[in-house]
């Protein structure tokens, strides 16, 4: 079994109109979200137990809001301190924890309320 972690958001549906929806600024938004960045895009769909020394900094969940991932968000000092980085260093550093970071920002900054939720 792996840890795969990913980010995702809801849309609703009006009951009067049968369009899909969100809200944004406390009203009801009859559009789709913005695409993401190219450069946020790897970030959507992982896998690796790397992640979960992450997960494990912001809640003993399975799932929380990007917005308090980010607050939550651990120092790359913490994670080195937390894992064996040696064994991830293949596809992590901090240069990817630094982008990931940055990722993370972009989605908790759009109106839309973006989740990340993970997977033992």
């Amino acid at each position: 079994m792996g840890f795969d972690i990913y980010i995702h958001c809801s849309v609703s549906i009006c009951k009067d109109t049968g369009k899909h929806f969100y809200y944004g600024a406390s009203q009801k938004i009859y559009d789709v979200p913005p695409v993401v960045p190219l450069e946020h895009r790897e970030f959507v769909s992982m896998k690796g137990s790397i992640f979960q020394v992450y997960a494990n900094f912001v809640t003993d969940e399975t799932g929380t809001s990007v917005e308090n991932f980010v607050d939550k968000y651990p120092d790359w000092s913490d994670i080195i301190e937390n894992s064996d980085i040696e064994e991830y260093s293949n596809y992590w550093n901090e240069d990817a924890h630094d982008r990931f970071y940055a990722a993370l920002k972009w989605f908790a900054e759009q109106e839309i309320c973006y989740m990340i939720s993970w997977s033992y």
